[in-house]
């Protein structure tokens, strides 16, 4: 294999990583010699590097210095979906633990709003050097923001951004775009608009931002495409309770909008009462329930957010920005996945 390069800037870690098909962690490995490479993989990545005048000034410097970065992380981790992003930010936070990343977990009740304020002024006081959150309360979030914007702490937003408060990097859905593309799957095959039903639960969405964004799309797609607004219903269900009697009430055929990662919930109480073809599901997030019920067509659609990628990705983002001195990208957007039947993958 030979790898030519046309210019003589010299070739990052990232770049080698990508070249050789490996992590960023194994090719640290293998050029500072520590930990198991394969002998095969680490002379790859020797000869990309010296291929590409690759410098490790950078990291004999912080290696050096013994310096060590401490990132907290502010997290909810009560299901699946908030389990999958924790994982991906430690899996990230592994490959780059010989270049001295700690962590240290805050992780809030999602029910409880002194949870969330309390748990993200212990990890200011820590001082660390880097922040990820997912700012689920928007009040207290975009004030927890101007603490960290104050104390000149980078911080990282996941799951769901806010205006005006500057964090190195949103990482993410674009939270109205995605609801907006719930409404127009709901409505494929209805030229004047199909009646709709957007259901929430009492126990968390009715304070959650990226819930209200989430709906607030879904009907500017019946706005711009000129529906009549009184097709949407919004309808509230106490957790832990089916309430299908309200859900189906008057209703032959029913379109229903989860702005959550309950669909399956819902799938199960519909298809108890109905055939499945007077219902139509769209719903969020691979979790094990809402795979089992699309995989047996009960669900429709799943909008898939890749959680454990955006955690990669914010550990990504404070290596760039701390280790390599490196500009970050303000907002690094993750695709909007539509997953079916026929295309789940497992």
């Amino acid at each position: 294999m030979i790898f030519r390069f046309a210019y003589m800037k010299k070739i990052t870690i990232k770049e080698i990583a990508k070249l050789a098909k490996v992590s960023v962690g194994t090719v640290d490995r293998a050029l500072h010699n520590r930990g198991e490479v394969a002998e095969s993989t680490k002379q790859l990545v020797l000869k990309i590097a010296k291929d590409g005048n690759y410098s490790t000034n950078v990291f004999a410097r912080n290696l050096k210095l013994n310096k060590v970065y401490k990132l907290a992380i502010i997290l909810p981790n009560d299901n699946e979906y908030w389990g999958m992003l924790n994982n991906g930010i430690k899996q990230a936070a592994a490959e780059y633990e010989s270049l001295g990343m700690q962590l240290s977990f805050y992780t809030f009740n999602r029910h409880n709003k002194n949870s969330f304020i309390t748990k993200s002024a212990q990890a200011i006081e820590l001082k660390p050097d880097g922040v990820i959150m997912a700012p689920l309360l928007e009040e207290e979030a975009t004030s927890i923001c101007k603490r960290l914007n104050f104390q000149k702490i980078p911080f990282v937003l996941v799951d769901s951004n806010l205006a005006n408060t500057n964090p190195l990097t949103f990482i993410g859905q674009d939270t109205q775009k995605s609801g907006y593309l719930a409404a127009k799957l709901l409505n494929y095959g209805f030229s004047e608009g199909h009646r709709a039903i957007i259901c929430k639960f009492t126990d968390f969405d009715s304070i959650n931002k990226t819930i209200e964004e989430r709906i607030r799309g879904f009907k500017k797609y019946y706005i711009n495409n000129n529906f009549n607004p009184n097709l949407i219903e919004e309808i509230t269900m106490k957790a832990g309770e089916m309430d299908m009697e309200e859900l189906l009430r008057n209703k032959a055929h029913v379109h229903v909008f989860l702005p959550n990662s309950r669909a399956y919930q819902v799938a199960a109480g519909l298809d108890a009462n109905l055939e499945k073809k007077l219902y139509r599901i769209i719903g969020y997030d691979l979790v094990s329930k809402n795979i089992e019920y699309l995989q047996n067509g009960l669900i429709d659609f799943i909008i898939h957010q890749n959680p454990k990628m955006q955690g990669h990705l914010s550990i990504q983002a404070f290596y760039k920005y701390l280790i390599l001195n490196e500009a970050v990208e303000s907002s690094q957007k993750m695709p909007l996945d539509i997953i079916t039947k026929e295309n789940i993958i497992g």
